[in-house]
């Protein structure tokens, strides 16, 4: 009987040792299963962070290469502008040099508005301007025996601008009004007088009129205008000279000129009246009959 109770208990005791051993193998092989799991769900994640470190590092490549292009292209389109001014500097230094006139000593002091003349006698250049005028270079000043009136006419005229011009260079006579004894010879210096008058140099021009008379008074306006500074007279042309019955002379000229207000030269033909008067002759009045640009 005791055999078989100790029998028993160590089957029984077997049988409890086996169940024990049984449940850490489980647990074991869940752990196992669990840590795999984790392993491969961290791979998965790192795997997609790769992906997305990998689509950004392409992103920014894609960028820099954009860049770098734009950069590029930037670069030549400015290489090929500037290649494209200094050809067309190129071309344009071409042109002047090869259309750039040969002229003489004398031809280059007339197109320098007379600046450059040194040792170039006064004959040769009157001569040089009648050439270059020929030649259609310059066009032609109506005439006055003046030279830098007759240049700075034909600048004038074909440029629109020129040089300032000295009065004293113009023909005026060394003759006071009181001493010019022909109606032509007076009209003529009077006219000559007006730049100094109008820029005020000079008191000569007025000394011309009758004091008192609608032609001084209308002279002195004008000048008190200011609308008649920078004056110039080219040129003056006597026509003619008509006797009146009460013994004044009308005198018919043309007048080459330009002032501050005109945009280029203007020829105006008046008509003058001329009186003797004390023993001298003195003008009284003047009226414009035709006023034009010359083109």
């Amino acid at each position: 009987m005791k055999k078989w109770i100790i029998l028993l208990l160590t089957v029984t005791m077997i049988t409890l040792a086996a169940c024990s051993t049984d449940v850490p193998e489980a647990d074991t092989e869940n752990e196992t299963d669990n840590t795999s799991e984790e392993t491969d769900s961290e791979a998965d994640k790192q795997d997609d962070s790769e992906e997305q470190t990998g689509q950004s590092d392409s992103a920014e490549q894609d960028g820099d290469d954009s860049e770098a292009a734009e950069d590029e292209e930037k670069s030549e389109e400015s290489t090929s502008d500037n290649e494209s001014k200094e050809d067309d500097q190129q071309t344009e230094t071409n042109e002047n040099t090869v259309n750039e006139p040969d002229y003489t000593a004398a031809e280059h002091c007339i197109m320098t508005q007379l600046t450059e003349c040194e040792n170039v006698p006064e004959a040769d250049q009157f001569q040089a301007y009648r050439d270059l005028v020929e030649d259609g270079t310059l066009p032609q000043v109506p005439g006055s025996g003046c030279l830098p009136c007759a240049v700075k006419y034909s600048f004038e005229v074909k440029y629109g601008d020129s040089n300032q011009v000295n009065s004293t260079v113009l023909p005026r006579s060394d003759k006071m009004p009181a001493d010019i004894a022909n109606p032509s010879e007076f009209v003529q210096q009077y006219l000559f007088a007006l730049p100094s008058y109008f820029n005020n140099e000079d008191e000569v021009a007025l000394s011309f009129y009758l004091p008192e008379s609608p032609g001084y008074h209308a002279l002195f306006a004008n000048r008190a205008s200011g609308n008649y500074s920078n004056h110039m007279t080219y040129s003056v042309f006597i026509d003619s000279v008509v006797e009146n019955p009460d013994g004044s002379q009308y005198v018919y000229a043309t007048r080459e000129y330009s002032h501050i207000n005109t945009d280029s030269v203007y020829e105006v033909y008046a008509r003058y009246q001329v009186v003797e008067q004390d023993g001298r002759y003195y003008l009284t009045d003047y009226q414009e009959l035709e006023n034009r640009r010359v083109e």
